[in-house]
């Protein structure tokens, strides 16, 4: 089966396409993670055939009145959701923690996971991403998780949605995707060989946001990778690529792509390196798809490699 690397975008427009044209059941879809014992059905909804579907990766935010995502998969399979309201007595963190002994005892991952307001605002997971009315609560009672599990060669993606409502119950909502093309996730990279290899090399699970900005806990792990991989390039003039995209005209992510790199720079600058910035904002998508990523290139191996 062919597989699809991941990749870490901003996603643009309602997501609309988890409903797709759902047929209704009075039974739960059959879903890898069997629905609690005494929880009750709420809602069902089963696609009826394949379709696109964007396997969520982040939180949800609003951006100029456009629902993006930090990290989205656009996979195309089948779907089913089952809507779940849990017994009285479990609280919307001892459903979560029901989800994940589940995910664990499959032997599934978790590739992402939010909660409260860390997930953004729960009117986008409710109204513009599940569609769901029930599901609505305050932004500090949600929970979510993105996770990976196969079972019997099978890949199944499924994002879990928690929330707790003002009248105290507990809804569970979960959406199950089978994939007709396996999804790959953060296939280890050895920074170094790629570097002398090919002379240019992604970083992977570094991924600046819209604006630019690098989170303090990748900021962390550059810092790590100049002082040890990086450093037999000590001698090289490396330069930082960032791209990124975003709900901004092409100007300003130009901008906010400088940003990173000079972010970059300045990490790589105090371990000894040579470093130039550059931004190229999303003018150089990935397959016409837009990722926001950072790249390492030393032209002089790119020059060796096309001699």
């Amino acid at each position: 089966m062919k597989k699809i690397s991941t990749s870490r975008v901003w996603f643009f427009g309602f997501a609309c396409t988890l409903l797709g044209q759902f047929s209704f059941s009075l039974h739960a879809s059959e879903q890898v993670i069997p629905a609690h014992p005494r929880a009750e059905l709420e809602l069902n909804k089963v696609s009826e055939e394949d379709e696109p579907v964007n396997f969520i990766l982040s939180s949800a935010q609003r951006i100029r009145n456009e629902v993006a995502f930090e990290r989205v998969i656009k996979v195309f399979g089948s779907v089913s959701s089952n809507t779940y309201r849990m017994p009285s007595d479990l609280k919307r963190s001892d459903t979560t923690d029901w989800f994940k002994g589940q995910i664990a005892s499959l032997g599934g991952e978790i590739e992402f996971e939010c909660e409260q307001r860390d997930c953004g605002r729960a009117t986008i997971w409710t109204s513009d991403i599940f569609g769901e009315r029930v599901l609505s609560a305050s932004d500090v009672n949600q929970n979510y998780l993105a996770v990976a599990l196969d079972k019997d060669d099978v890949q199944h993606l499924l994002m879990i949605y928690v929330v707790e409502r003002s009248n105290r119950r507990v809804y569970a909502h979960v959406v199950e995707i089978l994939p007709r093309e396996r999804v790959a996730f953060d296939i280890p990279v050895d920074i170094s060989s790629e570097l002398l290899r090919r002379g240019t090399v992604r970083i992977p699970n570094v991924v600046p946001d819209s604006q630019g900005a690098i989170s303090t806990e990748d900021l962390e792990n550059l810092t790590v990778l100049a002082e040890t991989e990086l450093q037999e390039f000590a001698d090289e003039e490396i330069y930082v690529i960032c791209h990124v995209n975003g709900p901004y005209s092409t100007e300003e992510l130009l901008e906010h792509s400088r940003s990173c790199a000079q972010q970059i720079q300045k990490v790589f600058e105090e371990k000894g390196l040579n470093v130039v910035p550059f931004g190229t904002g999303p003018l150089s998508p990935i397959e016409q798809t837009p990722v926001s990523r950072v790249e390492l290139v030393i032209p002089r191996l790119l020059k060796q490699e096309l001699e």
